[in-house]
């Protein structure tokens, strides 16, 4: 029998165009079947049941557009420290944590994480690290996750017999190890994968560690999203079929409680039909209502951290002057991935960093277009987007292209240390995506956080408060250059109804979802969330302490903890 429930006295931001704000709403079960005012609920229906809001705003259920459960989940048994940019404070914060995880439980010591610029150009040294532990082998994580510090006795068990050191990657290729200038391993790796590069350390230890993300691992994760009021995310790339399939078990349970978009990795340009026939397995074997997968991911470059992105203008660090960086694909290569895929009816979803991957991207978006005509059905997504040229800014609200971008890397969480490859003026529009905005592009919002240290930061009233501010609470930049800690330019700054529309409106579209999510509307999914407090009017610098007062997922209230 159908339940009828009222919500009376509430402020509801509906995210409706044609009716942005409303006082009343009904719900028949799990759905929204009135949205108005409240003389239009009065005469819509008699209800079962009536909730007074008490004045409070109702926004729509949050989705995060691009994050990383599976590999969080995976970080379970790393040590974690303080973030630090003092190195002696680091290598003090190391030495404890290997304390506290001896070798006898941890015969592997994996630790998150560092600062890039922490140790300049020459980077780590596996000397230090051998000092601080000298009993088994070890890795430190970067704050990045694209590069990584090995001891002595890691390199020395990830090297063949010719003596160098191999780290595969499950994208293809290889880590980049390091030299110093006599030609000796650092210890120094980037794009180095975490587990998968270092199978060889695990086989030589005789040891394991638990990697296989499990319903325990993964349950925390979801959980911190559900109590914020986020209903749904992209797996920016799902880590396996093992971890899928947890999901679609837990939904099948009933203990999921979010809807799910999940990705398949194209490693390498020429494995396309590889990775379709994967996507149509996991499609088949673990499509439900809440569950979809149909996407494919793709890496166009690397980080701008390291200088492993593809940059419009020569890198700065090379004396040539010639050196643009490397792109993943070339613009016809990429043309060809598009109209593929177009013709299978999925869509992509390409980590898209520096300014000559976006035009490349771009470029290709356009031309697979004009191959496609009337036929062109894909929704194409840039994730990242960090630097942009002046040039191009415009181009994807032309072409229809989505941007995902992270808001609580806005503040500084690319370190200064970006400048030695593009110089000052062109690192102070980093993550400026408020421009976009205003040219018309559809810009949706994520975490994309890849560990335990940092999930925190998957709370999106963290990232309200950063893209609101640019101002990072964990990693402020130096006040002596940059006043107040706040990352230039001021004009990024976003307002908060661009970034609640960000969260719901728009990943709802991208994402496929907003037939059912994404606004307050009679007909749609009743996914809501009631505030505390008006987060119109709250302080954009605490937000990230603002904390729903209830969270509703199909019309079913959900569990907030205290």
């Amino acid at each position: 029998m159908t339940k009828r429930i009222l919500y009376t006295n509430g402020r509801i931001y509906t995210e409706n165009p044609a009716q942005p704000w409303a006082e009343a709403f009904i719900t028949e079960d799990d759905k929204f079947a009135y949205v108005g005012d409240e003389a239009g609920s009065l005469a819509f229906a008699k209800a079962d049941e009536t909730v007074d809001l008490g004045g409070k705003v109702v926004i729509p259920g949050l989705i995060d557009g691009h994050t990383h459960p599976g590999t969080v989940a995976k970080t379970f048994w790393h040590a974690r420290i303080p973030r630090t940019y003092d190195k002696d404070e680091l290598l003090a914060y190391i030495k404890q944590a290997a304390e506290e995880f001896p070798k006898e439980t941890n015969p592997y010591f994996y630790c998150e994480n560092y600062f890039t610029e922490t140790f300049g150009e020459e980077g780590p040294q596996k000397e230090v690290l051998d000092e601080i532990i000298p009993d088994r082998p070890a890795r430190i994580q970067d704050f990045s996750d694209h590069a990584c510090w090995y001891n002595s006795i890691a390199l020395d068990m990830l090297k063949d017999e010719n003596g160098i050191p191999h780290a595969p990657s499950p994208m293809g290729g290889e880590g980049a190890f390091i030299k110093n200038k006599d030609g000796e391993y650092t210890g120094n790796c980037l794009e180095s994968a975490p587990d998968f590069s270092d199978l060889k350390i695990y086989e030589a230890i005789g040891w394991e560690p638990p990697i296989i993300a499990t319903e325990e691992m993964l349950t925390p994760f979801f959980d911190m999203l559900k109590e914020n009021g986020t209903m749904g995310l992209m797996d920016g790339l799902t880590e396996g079929e093992e971890s899928l399939q947890v999901i679609y078990e837990m939904d099948k349970a009933g203990k999921f409680g979010m809807f799910y978009e999940g990705s398949v990795c194209l490693e390498e340009i020429g494995e396309l039909e590889e990775t379709i026939a994967t996507l149509r397995d996991w499609q088949e074997k673990y499509t439900t209502d809440h569950i979809k997968i149909r996407v494919v991911k793709f890496f166009i470059d690397g980080v701008n951290d390291h200088g492993d992105s593809f940059s419009v203008d020569p890198l700065l660090n090379d004396p040539t002057g010639t050196y643009h960086g490397e792109a993943f694909a070339t613009t016809e290569e990429l043309t060809e991935v598009l109209v593929r895929l177009n013709k299978e009816g999925l869509d992509m979803h390409i980590h898209t960093v520096c300014d000559g991957s976006f035009r490349r991207v771009c470029d290709a978006v356009e031309a697979a277009k004009a191959i496609c005509g009337d036929a062109w059905q894909i929704k194409v997504t840039m994730a990242h987007c960090e630097l942009i040229h002046p040039d191009d800014v415009a181009r994807p609200a032309k072409l229809g292209i989505y941007i995902d971008a992270t808001p609580h890397w806005a503040g500084g969480y690319s370190d200064e240390g970006v400048q030695l490859f593009f110089g000052y003026d062109k690192w102070a529009t980093m993550f400026d995506h408020r421009k976009l905005i205003e040219a018309g592009v559809k810009v949706g919002f994520s975490s994309d956080v890849f560990n335990y240290t940092e999930s925190w930061r998957a709370n999106p009233y963290v990232g309200m408060q950063i893209g609101m501010t640019r101002v990072d609470p964990e990693v402020p930049l130096n006040p002596e250059r940059y006043p107040g800690s706040m990352h230039p330019p001021a004009s990024a700054k976003f307002t908060i109804e661009q970034l609640i529309h960000g969260y719901t409106a728009v990943n709802a579209e991208r994402m496929r979802l907003d037939h059912i999510m994404g606004s307050i509307e009679a007909g749609k999914i009743a996914n809501f969330v009631v505030l505390k407090e008006d987060i119109f009017t709250y302080p954009a610098e605490k937000l990230g302490k603002f904390k729903p007062d209830r969270v509703y997922f199909e019309g079913k209230k959900g569990k907030i903890k205290e």
